[in-house]
């Protein structure tokens, strides 16, 4: 590396993430469907406008076993990330982009595809969830649409992009000095689950692959189930999690044990909903049933009881971070990551619910799109996690795993069970 590049330190989540290369494939995926065509010179016009002002995408992480960190690159191009695609089969164009993997020591950490079938286009994003989380990759992707309107209208690219501080502390930052310091002293390892139980995958004779497996809930279903959740007092997340724990107790053996889901938590509420800079802000909100209900509506009153403690609780999602900065404030990297995988469990069974779409966060010149979804990181066996986004009402679910043929149809099943019991509890009266 030239000595004249700049540098940015890996923070504690950049580290973490790289640490769970050992897991899955720290790649997000971003899709969005539009009716009208897009302007491919304009599109990548606004990406090299936005991307200068966001360092950690044109930068190359450099394991140092002491201290990693990432060097800054400036000979990047739009070929360097960006891929145009005209096809007539754009679906099976947009599978083989959106399951690459995005490489922490090439020269950006995203790439972008705009995939074109007759007058309709797929932009496609996929990004090293170790630059940030799906919160910020929304932003990334909000910043490059505004952009491109900006460039349509007036021939000036340029937007403003937060440039704050990419540390885990400024989680710490909105709270009072009592409060801070107790949230400092927060070194519970939420990692350990009493009872390690792992989904049935099958045995490895047939190709593995990479997968995004979905799963539409259409808006009519979606608008009865959020209705009847209300009515008991029960958020969209608590009734989602219910039908997840029904389809898990229904497809896993679990023995008589209690089954842990660790739901992803954004610790930017923490911080008045924002991050200062582009990063990851996520912790871990457990969830435990030792069984579910005789239906959905009893599974829901289960979930909400066990969920209810860490509703009330004003540190939720901040649990461990203590422990991690400790890990990494004390030894060199190599040691700290030795340390970290003696007493960190990765969950085999996890949930995200990375939240709502916008369509008005990302028109483009008039253009709004019709569907759009996001997914976590493709993980590899015997992990998996359910992560889901809201489009106008309509629910995409998606399962990424490294799978044979035959997997996939047992996780299509999977989820045609959790839709299938958001269906039915939405239908009941």
């Amino acid at each position: 590396m030239e000595k004249s590049k700049k540098k940015l330190p890996a923070e504690m989540w950049d580290k973490m993430q790289y640490l769970f290369r050992n897991y899955y494939d720290r790649t997000m995926h971003a899709v969005y469907r539009y009716a009208e065509r897009v302007d491919v010179d304009a599109l990548k016009t606004a990406y090299m406008a936005v991307l200068k002002k966001i360092d950690v995408l044109h930068s190359t992480f450099v394991k140092n076993p002491i201290s990693p960190y990432w060097v800054v690159n400036e000979d990047y191009t739009s070929d360097d990330f960006f891929t145009f695609v005209e096809t007539d089969s754009p679906e099976d164009a947009l599978e083989r982009f959106i399951t690459r993997e995005v490489s922490p020591f090439g020269k950006v950490q995203f790439r972008a595809a705009l995939i074109r079938s007759g007058s309709s286009d797929i932009w496609a994003v996929i990004c090293n969830h170790m630059c940030f989380d799906g919160s910020d990759l929304r932003y990334f992707n909000m910043k490059v649409a505004e952009s491109y309107t900006k460039l349509i209208k007036t021939g000036d690219p340029d937007v403003d992009i937060k440039d704050g501080t990419r540390s885990a502390e400024q989680v710490y930052s909105g709270m009072s000095e009592e409060d801070r310091r107790h949230a400092k002293s927060l070194y519970k390892n939420v990692s350990a689950v009493e009872n390690k139980i792992v989904f049935p995958f099958g045995e490895d004779d047939e190709t593995l692959r990479p997968r995004l497996i979905l799963k539409k809930l259409a808006a009519e279903d979606f608008l009865k189930m959020k209705a009847r959740g209300k009515s008991m007092g029960a958020t969209v997340n608590d009734v989602i999690v219910a039908a997840y724990f029904r389809a898990l107790f229904a497809f896993v053996e679990t023995d008589g044990r209690a089954l842990t889901v660790p739901c992803m938590y954004d610790l930017r509420r923490y911080t008045g909903g924002a991050s200062e800079g582009l990063t990851n802000m996520i912790g871990f909100m457990p969830c435990t049933l030792d069984s579910v209900g005789a239906d959905m509506a009893k599974t829901v009153e289960k979930v909400k009881a066990a969920l209810r403690p860490a509703k009330e609780d004003r540190f939720t999602g901040l649990y461990s971070l203590p422990l991690l900065k400790l890990a990494y404030t004390l030894f060199p990297h190599f040691l700290a990551e030795f340390a970290i995988k003696l007493g960190y469990t990765n969950p085999y069974i996890g949930m995200s619910n990375i939240g709502l779409i916008n369509p008005a966060e990302f028109v483009l010149d008039g253009a709004a799109p019709y569907d759009a979804f996001y997914s976590g990181a493709i993980k590899f066996k015997p992990y998996m996690q359910l992560a889901l986004t809201t489009f106008k009402n309509e629910i995409t679910f998606s399962i990424g795993v490294r799978v044979t043929d035959t997997e996939q149809k047992l996780f299509e099943s999977f989820l045609d069970k959790v839709t299938e019991e958001l269906i039915e509890f939405g239908d009941q009266k």
